[in-house]
């Protein structure tokens, strides 16, 4: 007597349904040789189902042939890379296999439900017979990596005989090479026809195990089942991050997939949003879910006032005019602070120029006094000469602490957004680098942009950006706080940072129980992601939704530390950002004072909320109802 079990749904299990292990596989190949793949076959979908259909083609040609109708996986992966690749490459069926193997063992685990059966059965044989692309030496592998509690004599795979389960012929075949008949063989499997009834039509004694049902539909859009709201508790500012999650996740993930697939070897991070973001990144390096290396990452200390002043190859109008293009008023103190120059051993030769430090000058470029000021050669060798100090030490912080030289090499970074000035600065510092930028969303730019730059957006829908993301940009650069000082300059070698203490406490109180939910969401969305493959694209429409979802509808927890928001806005401007306060009693009751403030506040529902005015919603969604009405939103 000898008992026999199926593989799949009754020895071992799978955390997602079969057909997404294929995806997978499908993603493996658009991320490693996308740019040799057919335009069609940049699609993880279109690959699966030119699979699906090659597979199917498999089995009826074996069955022509006098099989049974099965197919061997490799002579699959050799006719879809013959399909699917615009020019000839290697053989790569077995770099696919063991990819695919690789990913079906983060997937699979022991059926809790056969235990009980292995112990019944302890002292039978015990075989495996099982329909299945794959030949025993893979479905082996499979097994051995569980470490399962029985002794496994051999497998019979379909793929290894071209016979099957349905036909009746695979337990056959396995019951003549071990010798035995029908009456002494006890089956063990989960599909009804297979696995029962025809082992039953030849007198098979059978058990049945439990057969898992997984929701999957093989195409773009399909839904997210990830569960986040297992994470919430009674910090409801924690569960507010728990919510944003997904906008931080999966904008690291799709930095790490266009790294992967552009051949890109390290990500440099901007401080201060981007030390925040590349705990993404790590979490992705440590936990995979891709099936491909990862590529390194890193932080850069810089700032658009620590890169500006060393960007510049001279005080003179045309190139103070990429900060002008911007800020169209403001005064030489302003200019200097923006510059992180002292402006005292400058003074005088302002005002032989009657500049007064303070002053605030409108279209400085057009000022007659600004231009005799750049003018004064012995002002800009003096001047000039702080910018090129600058610029060394910028240059040497980057050689000695990221090993990062004016050579030819490629330069990747990222930055929260918005028009990616900073990436523009060091495109000026290091003109021989080609500087690639991606971005959580870009707006139009105020400059010329260098030809050593190229920038990419994840949020590229114009209407998401220009009408949720645009109202609620502050908050979106304050989640994303990592509670550290901005840099301001650099000195032998290191980035000097200065902090504005409100800032940091603030941070601490409020923003800090905001990334801990949005970090545990994160690792819920990561594991998530190992079993279930989605492109970067795919994750838009889920993101561009809660936008929408945040912006119409915050919490009063998040609006709360919105509210509380004190950050550093030096450079331009040189002022720290701090939101208003509340209205009083007899504010909130003034409709026409409300609908005033309302009028210049970009994100009105957060003003809304935090004043506890909600009555005004009735106003907007009035006058939203009457513009669509008159064909204007």
């Amino acid at each position: 007597m000898i008992i026999s079990f199926d593989i799949w749904d009754t020895i071992i299990k799978r955390k997602c349904h079969p057909e997404e292990i294929k995806l997978h596989t499908a993603k493996y190949i658009v991320l490693k040789y996308e740019e040799k793949l057919k335009e069609k076959y940049k699609d993880i979908y279109e690959i699966l189902k030119l699979r699906d259909e090659i597979e199917a083609e498999e089995c009826k040609q074996n069955k022509e042939k006098g099989h049974d109708d099965e197919c061997q996986i490799i002579e699959v992966f050799k006719k879809l890379q013959k399909e699917i690749m615009k020019e000839e490459i290697g053989d790569i069926a077995d770099e696919l296999l063991k990819e695919e193997i690789e990913q079906e063992k983060r997937a699979i685990f022991i059926n809790p439900e056969i235990l009980p059966i292995f112990e019944k059965y302890k002292d039978l044989k015990k075989y495996c017979i099982s329909d299945f692309y794959m030949g025993a030496e893979a479905l082996k592998e499979l097994l051995d990596s569980l470490n399962l509690p029985i002794k496994i004599e051999k497998i019979y795979s379909s793929a290894d005989y071209l016979l099957n389960k349905r036909t009746g012929n695979l337990f056959k075949k396995a019951e003549e090479e071990i010798g035995i008949t029908p009456k002494e063989h006890i089956h063990v499997g989960d599909n009804q026809f297979s696995d029962i009834e025809m082992a039953n039509s030849l007198g098979i004694e059978t058990i049945k195990t439990t057969k898992t049902d997984f929701n999957f539909v093989p195409e773009k859009g399909r839904k997210f089942e990830f569960d986040l709201a297992c994470l919430k508790k009674e910090n409801k500012l924690f569960n507010s991050g728990v919510d944003l999650a997904p906008l931080l996740y999966f904008f690291g993930y799709s930095i790490v997939e266009y790294a992967i697939k552009n051949k890109i070897p390290k990500v440099y991070y901007c401080t201060r949003e981007g030390e925040t973001f590349i705990k993404i990144h790590e979490l992705i390096k440590k936990n995979n879910p891709f099936g491909v290396p990862v590529p390194d990452c890193d932080t850069i200390e810089v700032s658009r006032m620590a890169t500006f002043s060393a960007s510049l190859e001279e005080f003179s109008i045309s190139e103070l005019l990429r900060l002008w293009s911007q800020y169209r008023v403001q005064s030489m103190k302003t200019l200097f602070k923006t510059l992180a120059i002292d402006i005292k051993p400058y003074k005088e030769f302002m005002g032989k120029y009657d500049i007064k430090p303070e002053e605030d000058i409108v279209e400085p470029w057009f000022d007659i006094r600004v231009q005799r000021l750049c003018a004064d050669k012995e002002f800009t060798e003096k001047v000039n000469k702080e910018l090129k100090r600058k610029r060394e030490e910028l240059l040497e912080y980057f050689e000695k602490k990221k090993g990062v030289t004016n050579n030819e090499e490629p330069m990747f970074v990222v930055d929260i957004g918005w028009r990616g000035t900073i990436q523009d600065n060091l495109a000026h510092i290091f003109t021989n680098k080609q500087i690639e930028g991606y971005y959580l969303t870009l707006y139009d730019f105020y400059n010329l942009q260098p030809q050593n730059t190229k920038k990419i957006s994840f949020i590229d829908d114009k209407n998401i950006r220009d009408n949720e993301v645009a109202n609620m940009i502050t908050l979106l650069e304050w989640i994303y706080n990592p509670g550290t000082a901005s840099v301001i300059e650099y000195k032998q070698g290191e980035a000097i940072r200065k902090a504005k203490t409100e800032e940091m406490e603030i941070v601490k109180k409020y923003i800090m129980p905001l990334q801990e939910g949005m970090f545990a969401g994160a690792e819920i969305i990561n594991d998530y992601m190992k079993y279930h493959p989605y492109e970067a694209r795919e994750t838009k429409a889920y993101v561009y939704d809660l936008i929408r979802k945040t912006k119409t509808n915050p919490s009063k927890e998040l609006i709360e530390a919105y509210y509380s928001m004190v950050f550093n806005d030096t450079f331009g401007t040189a002022e720290y950002v701090e939101k208003d306060d509340k209205l009083s009693t007899m504010e909130k009751l003034n409709i026409f004072k409300c609908r005033n403030m309302l009028r210049n506040e970009m994100w009105k529902e957060a003003f809304i909320v935090h004043n506890d005015i909600e009555y005004m919603n009735t106003l907007l969604n009035g006058k939203a109802i009457i513009r669509k009405i008159l064909g204007k939103g």
